[in-house]
């Protein structure tokens, strides 16, 4: 493959550097990192393997927060929206890392700049003001303690422009809470690995952008065609009218004839308990579809799936905000409850308060569970009886959590700490992966769980998880309750999802023509980029890329946080307790032939299959050498 690309189109230019503790700004060319990584995380995560120290913690000053638009944004190939945020993960300081669409990363690049790298602290509150290739340190006491819908709409008055875009953190960020993600436009979470709390450690609340350039491409005739072909093949895929019609969690949850009964395996109620819900509560929670007014998109995208929703009428009338996606069903279940307004009232709060809800519903969930089985009383939760289904108890609980107030402090440092300090045995139903709490659901759908399991960020399923049961790629049929094939379309997963985040690229617009609305392939996105840089990029050479970035985050894995195959292994409650009932009842992991599965993946990577750790061998193939002298460095690389 090419070790250095001449990029002559796609790209702003500019990387803005931040220093909060010296409250310093200055920028350097992208093409310096480009030209090897092209750009989204795959940039983002070798800024961090070069520049951070192994032994520096998440909430030290040399920690490194780093935004990246992918190279595509700000372009008109479709679905190319996605921003990467990077970091160390704060449950366990290995590799941090969401993604987040909209039009933030758009009004960046038009702004001058693809990335924005942070380190330090402020002494006091700040935000970040970019405009036009240049940025200022301001002060944000002003904004402290304010949700984020008010932050937003306080920086578009401040700054006197409503288009602003405004990605900020809430009050979970501000009180550090592990589960704190960072919201954009409202309604757009970077969630998982406490980026918000590292947000709010640094005490960075906000970073507003305005931005009136333009991105060129290198060949903009043949970019255009390549523009109409991918619009033309996703707007002509079955699935993409009921999508803007219904959006994802719509088609899923009320479409039982495509989707039942692979997506119906993806609830996970009473604490993972359970990995099945009954249809009757699953139709029932569906009511939430109702509150939906219209349905917005995120930049460039020919579909839309971001509905705007509120209710009317009720006890929670009034709740109204943007999104309402396919986590947000199970979110509520994970404490068994199914009340449709409830659970949108939740969605919303989570966005409010800065909160990601796959990581908060889990210490939430737990809580739920240790009040169940009398480990904790009503003296200890403030009041609150966390019985199953009480829905006022689980929305009380979110505020306790997001403001570290009574109860809700014992749970702010995720499950993993709060089942130490608790004791009693609550660690063996203390679901979690490399540290990270975990909302996934792992005994049915066995290419959701190795997916899940192996995600170099721990537990979050958009690495590599098989999430249907026509598999991605190899072109095999996948059964969700076989281990077999698994790790090969695994595999292809994680390498094509590592190209959507390097271009930018939304995943609802990836797959295969029987996704929803999945339509393009590795082999488009080639010809988009390909055109856009001005570089010949073939798809196997774009896979090929998504594999060196995938191995930069497992060596910052390694050398950071030490993982090896141990920590690969699913969560004891998901080899143990097999599911209770309904139609997948008895069913769980077998370790055997999980460990079978691990295996297969790491030969498939080139990994040693004792340690999981990487190879001289498969390291310089892909012509790594210098991550291999970093590893060897810290005696964690296999000769």
């Amino acid at each position: 493959m090419k070790s250095e690309y001449k990029i002559r189109g796609g790209l702003a230019g500019k990387i803005l550097r931040v220093d909060l503790s010296k409250n310093k700004i200055w920028t350097e060319d992208t093409e310096k990192y480009a030209r090897r990584w092209i750009g989204g995380r795959a940039i983002n995560t070798w800024i961090l393997l070069n520049e951070m120290k192994p032994e520096t913690k998440w909430s030290d000053p040399e920690n490194i927060l780093i935004f990246g638009a992918g190279a595509l944004v700000g372009t008109l190939a479709p679905g190319a929206c996605r921003v990467s945020v990077d970091s160390k993960n704060a449950f366990n300081n290995g590799k941090g890392s969401s993604n987040f669409g909209g039009h933030w990363g758009a009004e960046l690049k038009y702004a001058g700049f693809d990335h924005i790298v942070i380190i330090g602290k402020a002494e006091k509150p700040v935000y970040l003001w970019i405009e036009d290739g240049k940025a200022e340190i301001r002060d944000a006491d002003f904004l402290w303690g304010k949700t984020t819908d008010e932050t937003e709409e306080i920086l578009q008055k401040e700054l006197g422009d409503e288009r602003i875009k405004v990605v900020c953190i809430g009050p979970a960020g501000e009180n550090r809470v592990k589960a704190a993600g960072i919201i954009a436009e409202s309604g757009r979470s970077a969630g998982g690995c406490g980026l918000g709390c590292i947000m709010g450690d640094k005490k960075l609340k906000a970073i507003a952008v305005r931005g009136h350039g333009a991105i060129k491409v290198a060949e903009p005739e043949k970019f255009m065609e390549a523009v109409q072909k991918a619009f033309k093949k996703i707007l002509s895929n079955r699935f993409a009218k009921p999508f803007r019609e219904k959006t994802l969690a719509g088609c899923l949850f009320t479409d039982a004839k495509v989707h039942d009964p692979v997506w119906n395996t993806l609830f996970t109620a009473k604490n993972s308990q359970e990995d099945y819900w009954p249809r009757e509560r699953r139709a029932k929670i569906c009511g939430a579809l109702k509150y939906r007014k219209k349905v917005y998109a995120c930049f460039n995208c020919p579909v839309g799936c971001t509905p705007f929703s509120e209710i009317e009428e009720g006890k929670y009338k009034g709740t109204k905000g943007n999104g309402f996606w396919v986590n947000s069903f199970y979110w509520p279940a994970r404490m068994d409850v199914d009340d449709p307004a409830a659970a949108f009232k939740y969605h919303v709060e989570c966005n409010r308060l800065g909160l990601d809800g796959d990581n908060s519903s889990v210490v939430l969930s737990w809580a739920f569970e240790c009040y169940e089985k009398g480990l904790i009383s009503k003296e200890d939760t403030d009041g609150l009886e966390l019985t199953w289904g009480n829905a006022e108890a689980m929305l009380e609980l979110q505020r306790k959590l997001a403001y570290r107030e009574g109860f809700g402090d014992f749970l702010a440092d995720g499950v993993v700490k709060a089942s130490k300090k608790l004791g009693k045995g609550s660690d063996r139903f203390a679901i979690h992966q490399k540290g990270q709490d975990s909302a996934d659901p792992y005994r049915i759908p066995k290419g959701w769980a190795l997916g899940c399991c192996t995600s170099p960020i721990g537990g979050r399923h958009m690495r590599g998880s098989v999430h249907t049961y026509l598999a991605y790629g190899p072109g095999v049929k996948y059964d969700h309750l076989s281990y077999e094939d698994v790790p090969d379309i695994v595999f292809w997963q994680l390498r094509a999802k590592e190209v959507e985040d390097i271009l930018g690229m939304c995943s609802y617009g990836e797959g295969t023509e029987d996704g929803i609305p999945h339509a393009l392939m590795p082999s488009d996105f080639a010809e988009l980029a390909s055109y856009a840089f001005g570089i010949e990029l073939s798809e196997d050479e774009l896979m090929l890329l998504g594999l060196r970035s995938y191995n930069l985050e497992k060596a910052f894995n390694t050398i950071h946080a030490g993982f090896t195959r141990k920590d690969d292994l699913p969560h004891r409650r998901f080899l143990e307790e097999p599911v209770p009932s309904g139609p997948y009842k008895g069913e769980k992991l077998d370790k055997e032939k999980f460990d079978k599965m691990l295996d297969r993946f790491y030969e498939l990577l080139g990994w040693d299959k004792k340690t999981s750790w990487q190879t001289r061998k498969c390291l310089e193939e892909l012509d790594m050498a210098d991550v291999a002298e970093m590893l060897a460095k810290v005696g964690r690389l296999i000769e």
